[in-house]
């Protein structure tokens, strides 16, 4: 139960955070679980507490939600030859991977956006004849010129806003850097927030994986290098086929904290990394509104970090309410708290989460990565040794073996005894898989801590 052991004195009235009340607002069966996993307890003197919070989506039929896609190619120069090539090849196949009920267009990129199926600024249904139809439109597509990346995603949203109540999703390819000047790239992306969710990719090794970085969290979706053309294809079909599968829009985390308690932050730490700081929206005095992209049959997890005031050994108190939430009139899908309580036995105190632990691991494995990097471009072997080092080591720990062996590439690294040793010739892709690719995490089993 929420509140004070007896015996220990009552906090001032000022500090009071108020236990969950008797009569909690309903929650709708739409297949949304929440489970808090953490240690809530604190030593003496102690504020911080971090919790993470595991959201699962479970879709017991197959999803009637409309749906639309728009594809973006980049035709800018460098993308000559093979690049077009397969490009064209993979827009083609992730047709087939498309909802028959689905709306979607095919926009090229240069300069401008030029809508190359079905025109009109309109999107057309997925049938078979304008299947057919996009598939020939595509195979005409020439180069153009420039990488106007805000100006493509631009015509994205307008696209998509001819269909308003379909979950809109963006697949964008480039292969090189922004040309566009940073007021009107950064207006053109100001425009497009909240409209859609973007999964970008890069090939080559000529794009900045920073500016993918910035469109992947702006966009709540995710950001890839395609270091082999021939498996182009089987990314585009996969992105294009668990957008199909999105059943639920305009969800949300609403966290909610008493007085005297702060929310400090919110980051989602599975599948991929995404601080949720720029999305942030307040609900009211005491609440924070976190947007979602749309969901579907999946699993996605954040890591909460609040702070309170340091109240004697024995109080325990409901620091946070969580709740998933959705659409305007906030219709709860699931809850869970975030309790504080101090004790003054080290054995409690002392045990860390081991899913807190495992995410906090695997952020500090991209911070390492990050470091060591711009220390090789720095040209700093000995720091960008260390940095890597420290990261492989880490991947190690946490069992993340795909971030393992993408380090393996950088480094050798011994684990008798934790040494590493930066490898000859690191490559550019060597380097772009290395920061790409440890935006995804690995899931720690479940162990749920006992809640009131």
């Amino acid at each position: 139960m929420v509140g004070r052991r007896r015996g220990q004195p009552r906090p001032p009235p000022h500090l009071a955070l108020t236990p969950a009340p008797r009569e909690e607002p309903p929650m709708t069966d739409t297949g949304f679980t929440l489970t808090v996993d953490q240690n809530k307890y604190l030593p003496p003197g102690a504020s911080e507490m971090a919790a993470v919070l595991a959201v699962e989506c479970t879709t017991a039929q197959a999803p009637d939600a409309e749906v639309a896609e728009v594809i973006v190619i980049d035709r800018s120069p460098s993308m000559g030859g093979s690049k077009l090539a397969e490009a064209k090849r993979a827009a083609k196949a992730a047709l087939d991977a498309l909802r028959e009920d689905a709306r979607f267009a095919i926009v090229a990129g240069g300069h401008d956006a030029r809508e190359v199926y079905p025109g009109g600024g309109a999107l057309a249904t997925a049938t078979a004849e304008h299947r057919k139809n996009a598939a020939a439109a595509i195979d005409k597509m020439v180069i153009g010129n420039l990488t106007y990346t805000g100006v493509w995603l631009r015509c994205a949203a307008d696209l998509l806003a001819s269909r308003p109540a379909a979950i809109g999703h963006v697949l964008l390819l480039t292969d090189g850097m922004v040309n566009q000047d940073a007021a009107s790239y950064t207006a053109d992306l100001d425009y497009c927030a909240g409209k859609f969710t973007c999964d970008a990719v890069g090939i080559g090794t000529d794009w900045d994986p920073d500016e993918l970085k910035q469109i992947a969290d702006r966009f709540q979706g995710t950001r890839a290098f395609i270091e082999d053309l021939a498996d182009l294809t089987d990314y585009f079909t996969e992105v294009c086929g668990k957008a199909m599968g999105k059943a639920y829009g305009d969800v949300a985390i609403l966290v909610k904290t008493p007085v005297d308690a702060a929310l400090t932050s919110l980051r989602q730490v599975y599948p991929t990394l995404q601080d949720l700081a720029e999305h942030r929206r307040d609900a009211d005095a005491r609440g924070a509104l976190f947007p979602l992209s749309a969901w579907g049959t999946e699993t996605r997890e954040y890591l909460l970090e609040v702070s309170g005031p340091a109240w004697p050994v024995g109080e325990e108190l409901r620091a946070a309410q969580v709740l998933v939430v959705r659409g305007p009139d906030r219709e709860v899908l699931a809850r869970g708290n975030v309790l504080m309580c101090w004790a003054d036995d080290p054995v409690r105190t002392g045990q860390v989460n081991p899913k807190v632990a495992a995410y906090t691991g695997q952020e500090r494995i991209a911070e390492h990565v990050t470091a060591g990097l711009a220390a090789l471009a720095a040209h700093d072997p000995a720091t960008a040794t260390s940095h890597l080092g420290t990261a492989r080591r880490l991947a190690g720990e946490v069992g993340n073996e795909g971030t393992a062996r993408i380090l393996d590439r950088l480094v050798d690294f011994d684990p008798g005894t934790g040494t590493a040793r930066l490898k000859p010739g690191v490559s550019a892709a060597d380097r772009f898989q290395a920061e790409v690719g440890t935006d995804r995490t690995v899931r720690t089993p479940t162990k749920r801590t006992e809640q009131p």
